[in-house]
């Protein structure tokens, strides 16, 4: 009778914590971006630059509950980067927390810099990696490149990219990702 109640004891309190889980609701989107048309922006750091100064914005905004006293809230940060269809980049940035500003019970209204991501150094790994006729192939083990080889045009085609902020038990978070296109000519 004892290990019965003893499991019986454990049983309540993993579901428990199953009602008692943190749940957020939210939004993910891009504003001001050219979605689907050509890029104005001819490099990675071009397009850097844009969403710095607030050309192109990553909006977001959440609802959370069972936030514990500081109101946190820990996202992993998901980028997914194709060129003409072809994955060119996956990556997670794991653990990045966000406290709300505004009292407790109201939704968190904000951006999320560029840098959360891995868009643009996913763009620049890529444009290293594919070769060009004008300029010397870049070596891995070359520490000094110059001012034109780092900032080399985005390989033409069509780029796709989704961004998440997932949490650690995704069924608990509701934000759908952002996903947008554009073209390099």
């Amino acid at each position: 009778m004892k290990k019965f109640s003893i499991l019986f004891a454990i049983l309540i309190s993993f579901s428990l914590g199953e009602i008692s889980a943190q749940k957020v609701e939210g939004m993910l989107s891009i504003s001001g971006f050219p979605n689907g048309r050509t890029l104005k922006e001819a490099t990675a750091v071009d397009l850097f630059k844009s969403f710095k100064n607030g050309t192109y914005k990553i909006n977001f905004s959440y609802k959370a509950d069972n936030v514990g006293k500081r109101g946190l809230v820990v996202f992993d940060m998901k980028t997914t980067v194709k060129h003409n269809g072809k994955i060119i980049s996956e990556s997670t940035r794991s653990n990045w927390p966000w406290i709300p500003v505004p009292p407790r019970d109201a939704p968190v209204e904000g951006f999320v810099p560029i840098e959360s991501f891995d868009l643009i150094s996913a763009l620049q790994k890529f444009t290293f990696d594919v070769p060009s006729a004008n300029v010397r192939e870049i070596k891995k083990s070359d520490t000094k490149l110059n001012s034109t080889e780092i900032d080399l045009p985005l390989p033409k085609g069509k780029y796709e990219v989704t961004l998440q902020m997932v949490g650690m038990r995704p069924e608990h978070f509701l934000i759908p990702p952002a996903q947008f296109s554009f073209v390099v000519e």
